[in-house]
């Protein structure tokens, strides 16, 4: 096998999970949004905190008002030594305690808090994050758009950096503004399922019975949205039901998490594209298919660095006398990349960066590379809290 050869096969392995980045980031400005959402069926809030005494009372405020006679709010106090479970429950929240030195994660909180909340019979289950504000109207919009598909629903949940913040963290916010919401919009659009982010999320009650929610994944998010999509609730996007959360400012708690949301990402793609895409064959499933290749676009930074070095190796192999096909190949790639890249700023982005912070992405990307090598040689492995600002 020729070295054209390798890196014209490298280049096709990337041409899907970039073409499809491209038309997701297109057909975000062509998303019409959800209708009028309906009556919404009683639901229950469900919490998982793990010493969050620091944020737990904001967070309560904002969805206290929110709730009607009927609905309920739940806080798993997961294996807290702090005072979480005291001020929730001073606040007028339920509580559930949880204590297990070894089954530690945001999964297993999940799947404790739901078995509570069965008491309750409630039809839709929304959980929230305890450091996140969910605006005015939210909660009702979740629960009346879960009962008018049927199935599971998650919000818009947006990382919120300062307008004056450091560059680095802009960077990162408006690449998970991305990931969380233009390109949902966009698979809205398409009818590509649509990924679980974490927070603000919807679920018929009925459709958690079918899959097992408890587990130790550092994104269980993305896997329980996996396993819901495979037995047949592929969730679907709520645009207007919004919901934030800060990045922290310190800088190594911020690298800590990212390391954590990338690492977890990468670990769920080497598992589970080539089963889904296997699996929406042989069931003759689209949405499995669909699913498959929007998971096996990777993180926006690592995914241009890649670019970067594929076309860089085929720009050095055709000097050398090489080929040129795979430069020809890559070149248009990274245009077909840069151009989505600019159209979602274009329309997402601008309160983030300005279009001269935008051209030093590229440097800010390079300047990850460090945070690769480093996450390479020591996958983040097991749940891990993020520090919050202050503690």
């Amino acid at each position: 096998m020729t070295v054209t050869t390798i890196l014209l096969l490298c280049a096709m392995l990337a041409m899907p999970p970039v073409a499809l980045f491209a038309l997701e980031i297109a057909y975000a400005f062509l998303a019409r949004p959800n209708g009028e959402p309906g009556e919404a069926p009683a639901f229950t809030v469900l919490i998982p905190a793990h010493d969050e005494q620091a944020v737990i009372a904001a967070t309560l405020s904002a969805l206290l008002p929110q709730l009607r006679a009927g609905d309920r709010l739940l806080v798993v106090a997961d294996n807290c030594s702090d005072e979480t479970a005291a001020i929730a429950r001073a606040m007028g929240a339920e509580v559930a305690e949880r204590v297990d030195a070894d089954l530690r994660g945001k999964g297993y909180a999940l799947a404790h808090g739901v078995a509570h909340a069965g008491q309750w019979a409630n039809p839709v289950i929304i959980v929230v994050d305890a450091d996140c504000h969910v605006e005015s109207g939210a909660l009702s919009r979740l629960a009346a758009d879960v009962a008018r598909t049927g199935r599971p629903v998650q919000g818009s949940y947006l990382i919120t950096a300062p307008a004056q913040g450091r560059l680095a963290m802009r960077f990162s916010a408006f690449a998970i503004r991305v990931k969380n919401h233009v390109r949902l919009l966009g698979c809205h659009a398409l009818g590509v399922p649509c990924i679980l982010t974490g927070s603000g999320m919807a679920f018929p009650s009925s459709a958690l019975d079918s899959i097992s929610i408890a587990s130790g994944e550092i994104v269980e998010d993305l896997l329980l949205g996996i396993d819901l999509a495979r037995a047949g609730h592929p969730p679907v996007f709520s645009p207007q039901a919004r919901i934030a959360s800060p990045l922290p400012l310190d800088g190594k708690a911020a690298e800590i998490q990212r390391a954590r949301w990338e690492s977890g990402y990468m670990s769920i793609m080497r598992r589970f594209v080539l089963p889904l895409l296997l699996e929406g064959l042989r069931r003759r499933r689209l949405g499995l298919i669909l699913l498959g290749l929007d998971i096996a676009i990777p993180p926006l930074s690592l995914l241009c660095m890649l670019l970067a070095v594929l076309c860089a190796l085929s720009g050095l192999w055709w000097l050398a006398g090489g080929g040129v096909a795979p430069l020809a190949l890559l070149s248009g790639m990274i245009a077909l990349f840069g151009g989505a890249i600019l159209l979602a700023w274009a329309g997402y982005g601008r309160d983030l960066l300005t279009l001269r912070e935008m051209a030093l992405m590229p440097v800010s990307v390079l300047k990850k590379l460090g945070f690769y090598v480093r996450l390479a040689l020591g996958p983040k492995r097991g749940w891990v809290r993020t520090a919050r600002d202050g503690e």
